[in-house]
């Protein structure tokens, strides 16, 4: 082997990136097509602030990569930016899925240097009280996919700990919760739903077109002039509409189908590297997809995967025999719907005769990692 660098020798001569952090998902964009609407719906949530009274509590719901996220961290970031009543703190429940681990975060942002080990959760709670007490701003907490910890008691009590907290006397915690289930409030416990008095803002999936403009203006951001192929941001929105307007997919590709590209030293992104990161993308977005997912949606999922082509009212003679089956008939039918848009199973039609028509369901996912969600 020549003594030449390992990664110098690797420079791709036919570079097509000019950044490619524009295409992370991390990334906050200056303009946010298609999401006027629900902007002003959540400055008008956060504007009190502006004047010294509370924020409007907010909840945001709707599928994946619909720009629930990004929207709130734009508007939270303008809102920082014009004043220093409000400071946010995001949290992602996959991450912080207890109360005592958001009560921690919670405190050390708030200027308590918490020990993450040792301490009573009441006792954390206690040093949060403490620091509002001295507190010059209004935190407002960003709880991202918060059914991962709604999923527990423990979950409901940090919602209560926190909706409390203008009961000791301190100016109250602004509550941003961020779910892709519309009815997840609906359930909770009706103390706690009376004083959240959330406004709920929901989002629906990307047209095409919206789609389009998104990809057009990452695009221009991430990559050298005239390297992208004219077709492929429509075919890149178009996979992504299809798979219920989900823009993170979309961005996604874009940036794998580059790092093929490169890879191939090709100069150019052609519509043949989009289509090879689209497996690559879906799969793993569909994987990820099941830790958003509650038992009983993963129970069907795993009935349809030991038993293709198999229909609904077979499904629910199997599931209704499962330990801890809940769902009635009709609601079983709902959630079937639900998991088909979101393309973890698929359906067609099938006659049965003098017995009408039923729709026959099949599994994209593989057993395995069914059952390790599970």
């Amino acid at each position: 082997m020549s003594g030449t660098n390992l990664f110098r020798a690797r420079v791709t001569e036919n570079s097509i990136f000019l950044d490619e952090r524009y295409l992370y998902p991390e990334f906050i964009p200056e303009v946010l097509p298609g999401r006027g609407k629900e902007i002003e719906s959540l400055v008008y949530c956060f504007d009190p602030l502006l004047k010294g009274k509370k924020p409007v509590n907010v909840f945001l719901s709707g599928s994946t990569g619909v720009g629930k996220t990004v929207c709130v961290k734009f508007v939270l970031k303008e809102l920082e930016d014009a004043s220093d009543r409000a400071k946010s703190l995001y949290l992602n429940c996959f991450e912080f899925n207890s109360r005592a681990a958001i009560l921690i975060a919670l405190a050390n942002f708030l200027g308590s240097a918490v020990p993450r080990r040792g301490l009573a959760t009441d006792e954390i709670y206690t040093s949060v009280l403490e620091s509002m007490r001295k507190c010059s701003f209004t935190p407002i907490v960003v709880l991202d996919e918060v059914d991962q910890l709604l999923a527990s008691d423990s979950g409901s009590k940090l919602l209560y700990d926190l909706l409390r907290v203008v009961e000791h006397g301190k100016q109250g915690i602004g509550i941003v919760l961020i779910s892709n289930d519309v009815e997840l409030t609906s359930r909770l416990d009706s103390r706690i739903r009376s004083s959240l008095a959330e406004q709920t803002v929901v989002f629906s999936p990307y047209t095409p077109e919206q789609l389009k403009k998104i990809l057009s203006e990452r695009s221009e951001l991430a990559f050298v002039k005239g390297v992208v192929d004219k077709d492929a941001i429509g075919v890149a929105a178009a996979h992504a509409a299809k798979l219920g307007g989900d823009a993170r997919i979309a961005i996604e590709s874009l940036l794998k189908a580059g790092r093929i590209a490169e890879k191939e030293n090709s100069g150019k992104l052609l519509v043949a590297h989009l289509k090879g990161a689209f497996e690559s993308v879906d799969a793993a977005s569909l994987a990820k997809g099941l830790g958003f997912l509650a038992r009983d949606e993963l129970l069907l999922l795993k009935i349809i995967s030991e038993n293709p082509a198999i229909n609904s009212g077979a499904i629910y003679g199997l599931y209704s025999k499962e330990k801890g089956a809940s769902l009635k008939e009709r609601r079983l039918r709902d959630v079937l719907a639900a998991l088909e848009k979101q393309n973890f199973i698929s359906s067609e039609p099938v006659s049965m005769g003098n017995q009408g028509k039923t729709r026959q369901f099949r599994c994209g996912i593989p057993k395995e990692l069914i059952l390790k969600g599970l």
